[in-house]
């Protein structure tokens, strides 16, 4: 028997850009395409739509996706701006409960999505020149004041936002930025205390912003340098951790995804070697789920910080598909 008779082989080959989100049809795709875990399916439920709505008055704060390269992160802010931005989109997200609980969020918004480069302009100048053009497409005319005009950033915020809304009077307005833990590493202290204000204006408006990292950010120990700028940071921001049994669901369900019959084979096949692992016996639905992967190979696989094996689950993608043709001897 073939792997590719007890595997039904989904492949992840290409890593998703968050502005794809910006075509109608590729973020339906990609919407489509999100598989959601019960833990992430909480999160979305209660810790980001809830941050992100603005029909209840609340302590809206910004919401930072942390997740390592190829796990998905940008995938999420895709999928989480795509329905923000199309009401439609809610029902075709693959967890009912999470279409349920989208609706406070469907449509709501318009997107404003970027991600930022190499580049030596600060965060603010960066945010700002992404806002204007953004704004501008949305027929909306707003130019931020110098950095010599204003000691602060909130009042030219929430000035932006009062030209929004009179454009806009029903809809909020999502910043969604990614790639940023890899430019605040070269720039920390100032923009730090400008990503700050970023998550202050949430409150008390209809501005909403949504970032992308790949470490946390607010418990880095890279950044102790600046922790009390961090610690007034974290104050303003929630933080969606991307887990492994994330990844791993991502995995089971759709690269590695099998059949009752299928997993029946599989189970068979590996409780012939259930004595020579301790803990296989206890953990045989996973390792059955996962198969052929090995659960460890997740936990190995965050540990390793050579940039091209970071992506995970393309390069699971990859080695599965050289092995999918490959006989396996069933017991």
């Amino acid at each position: 028997m073939k792997y590719s008779e007890l595997i039904q082989f989904e492949p992840i080959e290409s890593v998703v850009q968050l502005r794809q989100a910006d075509s109608v049809s590729d973020a339906r795709r990609l919407v489509e395409t999100f598989v959601i875990s019960e833990r992430m399916a909480e999160l979305l439920g209660d810790l980001v739509f809830p941050q992100l709505q603005f029909s209840k008055p609340a302590d809206n704060k910004g919401v930072l996706v942390v997740g390592n390269y190829g796990t998905g992160k940008s995938h999420l802010m895709a999928v989480i701006s795509a329905v923000a931005e199309h009401a439609d989109l809610a029902s075709r997200l693959t967890n009912k409960n999470v279409a349920d609980r989208a609706i406070a969020i469907a449509g709501r918004f318009r997107i404003i999505r970027a991600e930022i480069g190499s580049t030596t302009m600060s965060l603010r100048d960066i945010v700002f020149s992404v806002l204007e053009d953004g704004l501008a497409q949305f027929g909306v005319s707003y130019e931020f004041p110098s950095t010599d005009e204003r000691h602060e950033n909130k009042t030219a915020l929430e000035d932006m936002m009062a030209a929004f809304q009179a454009v806009h009077p029903d809809r909020g307005l999502i910043l969604v930025l990614d790639e940023l833990l890899d430019y605040l590493r070269s720039r920390v202290t100032l923009d730090l205390s400008f990503l700050r204000e970023l998550g202050e204006v949430c409150k008390g408006s209809r501005f909403r912003f949504v970032a992308g990292v790949q470490e946390s950010l607010c418990d880095n120990p890279r950044f102790q340098f600046v922790s009390d700028t961090l610690r007034r940071v974290k104050d303003r921001f929630e933080q969606v951790r991307i887990a492994r049994d994330d990844v791993a669901f991502v995995v089971a369900e759709r690269l590695l995804k099998k059949d009752a019959k299928q997993q029946s084979l599989i189970c068979e096949h590996l409780k012939q070697f259930a004595p020579l692992y301790g803990s296989m016996n206890e953990r045989m639905e996973e390792f059955v789920r996962l198969f052929p992967v090995h659960p460890a190979y997740l936990d190995t696989f965050e540990r390793v910080y050579i940039a091209e094996k970071r992506e995970v689950l393309k390069t699971l993608s990859a080695a599965i598909r050289s092995e999918a043709p490959l006989h396996l001897a069933l017991s």
